[in-house]
């Protein structure tokens, strides 16, 4: 995400510092230049699959007017950041 999302090399590596990018603001010129960040993900295996419960924090970020994940199940098409 670092590298599509214009995050500095400082930038830490956690849930918390996502959530300070996406909410707070004032990390990212790329982001900050948007009301709302929408993130698409494939939904059918690795992170995001719904089997996955370790994940539930990071979903919880994108919650609020500022930032949306939309997860995608099976054949529907996945997007861009």
């Amino acid at each position: 995400m670092s590298g599509p999302c214009e995050l500095p090399s400082w930038f830490g590596r956690n849930v918390d510092a996502w959530r300070d990018t996406i909410q707070t603001r004032g990390i990212s010129s790329l982001i900050d230049r948007h009301d709302t960040l929408v993130v698409h993900v494939d939904g059918t295996a690795g992170l995001f699959s719904r089997k996955n419960s370790e994940v539930r924090d990071l979903r919880s970020t994108f919650a609020g007017r500022r930032a949306r994940l939309v997860v995608h199940h099976s054949n529907q098409p996945v997007g861009g950041v």
